[in-house]
C-alpha cells in the first residue's frame, strides 16, 4: 500500500488474476503492470501489505442491461410509434417513421438508465480490503 490520506488509501495492486484485472474497471494503471486502487484506509497504515477483494458483476445484469433492456425498449417503442395515430398526425409522419423514431428514442433512454443503473451497482458494491498484514 502507497499512501493513506484521510478516509481513503492508494494500494498497489500485483493481480492474482492478471488475465481479468483491468477489466472492471476499479482501478487506475500505474505503469509496469500495476494497478492503483483507492479502499477506504480504516487502520491502515503505510506499507501494510492488504488483500483486496473487487467484486465483478454477473453476465446476467451485464445481459440485462446492455441487451435486454434497450431490445425491450425498442420494440416497445417501435409497436407505440406505430399504433400511436395522434403522434403520428401531430408530426406529420408515416406509421414506420414514427415507429422508428419512438423505437430508437426510448432505446437510447433505457441504455442511458441502464448506465445509471451500472454506477450505482458499483458504488453500493465497492472494493474491500480482506487482509492485512502489517509491515
Amino acid at each position: 500500500m502507497e499512501v493513506v490520506e484521510g478516509r481513503v488509501a492508494r494500494v498497489r495492486l500485483r493481480p492474482a488474476r492478471p488475465e481479468v484485472c483491468g477489466q472492471c474497471r476499479a482501478c487506475e494503471p500505474s505503469g509496469a503492470g500495476a494497478f492503483l486502487l483507492t479502499v477506504p484506509a480504516g487502520d491502515l497504515a503505510p506499507g501494510d501489505a492488504v488483500t483486496v477483494e473487487v467484486p465483478l458483476p454477473g453476465p446476467w445484469r451485464a445481459i440485462v442491461l446492455v441487451l435486454a433492456l434497450p431490445l425491450a425498449a425498442l420494440v416497445g417503442g417501435a409497436v407505440l410509434g406505430a399504433e400511436w395515430t395522434g403522434l403520428q398526425r401531430w408530426l406529420g409522419w408515416p406509421p414506420d417513421a414514427t415507429a422508428l423514431a419512438v423505437g430508437l428514442g426510448l432505446a437510447v433512454v433505457a441504455l442511458v438508465v441502464a448506465a445509471g443503473m451500472d454506477r450505482a451497482l458499483r458504488r453500493r458494491h465497492p472494493p474491500r480490503v480482506v487482509n492485512v498484514a502489517a509491515a
